[in-house]
């Protein structure tokens, strides 16, 4: 690796690492463009860049208030991504790598959002004239409405359905996020000056050109709403289902009502969702079929734990045939055996054994092998600028599942303040590129201390556990504050702001602004 020959200098900036939280204030205000941040790698592992590290050593020192603060500055909404996050970070994290058992950031993170004792609004640039209407009140528009009300614009959030939400509302079950949890969260919007227009369609009640001449620029944040299908034979017989109808029927004031043997077919979390859901309904034996073997489920190990827990039962390496059906009812499922699922390419493309069958009986067979956009709607691959996410329509821009499939909540949101960013620099006259690819002054590949961390075992939060149908209490708890320091201490602390270019002048802005007083610059003292 190349190297500049200053590195070889002596390096003056000294930083201590019991106060330091990687906030990279230093770095912003180095005026000789010789400091650079060393990012956590489970930093750049968050769509959002979440700065984990630094709210992380914030709770172990017990500055709760501050931790919840540094959050807030990348991400508004910690009670549903503590919640619900696919948590990349901890993929990501050093811990994982070393032991296998990555710091549980995902539940400190909420663990931080519970102890918040009333929201905290930012302040707003002053008012700027413009508006902007977001379609899709979802994951993407949250945070792309948050964005545009903090910078001084109004906003307009139009949706299909009567509240908002968008799937996290309709799609994810209550006893993963319950509906106060929403509506405190998407209340943060309002309280900013937010308008929702509900029931509100894009292509019934209101149209994209009317949206265009009518506001200043638009964000269609809009989801993946249509089921996928099988295309096997059967799928239309009396009780075959999809996913989210049933989802959707069970976040509702009437809820349905579920007996006998439930068969669902997937091997996603929505499948996992839509199992447990079962359950909840009455459904006396709950059966998830997938093509792949329970180690190569899309869903997370945990979540797979847990359905198996409550009694899910996992019937891996099988793909559905043909649904079997008497008088146009269903009867069960005719199944063969997988063999693989991707070809050598790595892509999808299931193989069989035709000759290894079986069946399964139902009462009710649920589809949940994924969603797709609306095609009647804007998106699609080629659909916008991949950089900018602005359509042929100079101000309309796209955001969410219908640009690039469906993603996970926090690629969704990161999503959303793309194209938000786009909008305000479209209508405050600014370029939409300059500086967009630009990772800032940071390093991203270097030796990494594990000496930090403490031997402990990871702390998993508490779960509820199913009492039986009618049970939709909340499964996961939340940690205790000793439970919270405890997971706290393995963290690492990779990150860490460091001279690279030895070129300091002992101007000592970097020292002045730190807000942990955690670095200082080592100069002569007939200088200082």
């Amino acid at each position: 690796m190349r190297t500049n020959l200053l590195e070889a200098l002596s390096d003056n900036i000294k930083v201590n690492k019991d106060k330091c939280t990687a906030c990279g204030v230093c770095v912003d205000t180095c005026i000789l463009d010789n400091l650079r941040l060393k990012l956590a790698p489970c930093r750049q592992a968050c769509p959002l860049g979440v700065n984990c590290q630094g709210y992380v050593q914030l709770i172990l020192r017990g500055e709760d208030q501050a931790g919840l603060e540094m959050v807030e500055r990348k991400l508004p909404f910690p009670g549903i991504l503590g919640r619900l996050c696919s948590a990349q970070c901890e993929a990501g994290c050093q811990r994982k790598k070393e032991t296998g058992e990555a710091v549980a950031i995902r539940a400190l993170k909420r663990y931080l959002s519970d102890a918040a004792s009333e929201p905290a609004l930012p302040d707003k640039a002053p008012d700027s004239g413009k508006s902007i209407a977001v379609v899709g009140s979802g994951p993407a528009g949250m945070l792309a409405a948050w964005d545009l009300l903090v910078q001084g614009h109004g906003v307009t959030v139009f949706d299909s359905e009567s509240e908002p939400g968008g799937m996290l509302r309709w799609a994810v079950p209550s006893f993963r996020l319950p509906a106060e949890v929403l509506s405190a969260e998407w209340g943060k919007l309002l309280a900013l000056g937010a308008r929702f227009k509900g029931e509100t369609a894009l292509g019934r009640e209101v149209s994209l050109e009317d949206l265009s001449a009518d506001y200043d620029a638009v964000v269609l944040a809009l989801g993946c709403p249509r089921p996928k299908r099988l295309g096997i034979d059967g799928e239309d017989a009396q009780g075959v289902g999809h996913a989210l109808e049933l989802l959707k029927a069970a976040r509702t004031d009437t809820l349905p009502s579920l007996s006998g043997r439930v068969v669902v077919i997937g091997g996603g979390e929505v499948a996992l969702d839509t199992a447990q859901t079962a359950l909840r309904l009455g459904a006396e034996q709950v059966t998830v079929v997938s093509l792949e073997d329970r180690q190569g489920m899309p869903a997370s190990p945990e979540a797979v734990a847990l359905a198996e827990a409550e009694g899910v039962v996992l019937d891996g390496s099988w793909g559905p045939t043909r649904i079997l059906s008497k008088d146009g009812a269903v009867t069960g499922l005719e199944l063969k055996r997988c063999l693989g699922v991707l070809d050598q390419q790595g892509d999808f493309a299931p193989s069989f054994d035709e000759c290894s069958l079986k069946t399964l009986e139902a009462d009710q067979v649920i589809v949940a092998i994924g969603q797709q956009r609306d095609a009647a709607l804007p998106g699609g691959p080629g659909s916008c600028d991949p950089l900018t996410l602005q359509t042929p329509a100079a101000n309309v821009f796209l955001a969410g599942d219908a640009l690039s499939g469906p993603s996970t909540i926090v690629e969704a949101m990161a999503s959303g303040r793309r194209a938000a960013e786009s909008a305000h620099r479209l209508i405050s006259g600014q370029h939409l590129t300059y500086g967009r690819e630009y990772p800032g002054p940071v390093e991203t590949e270097y030796e990494i201390d594990t000496s930090r961390g403490s031997d402990a075992r990871r702390v998993d939060a508490p779960l509820h556990s199913l009492t039986g149908a009618g049970d939709f209490a909340e499964v996961e708890l939340g940690l205790s504050q000793e439970q919270a320091k405890s997971e706290a201490g393995r963290c690492y602390s990779c990150g860490a702001p460091f001279g690279k270019y030895r070129t300091c002048w002992f101007c000592l802005p970097c020292e002045v602004e730190c807000p942990q007083e955690a670095l200082w610059v080592d100069i002569p003292y007939l200088l200082r």
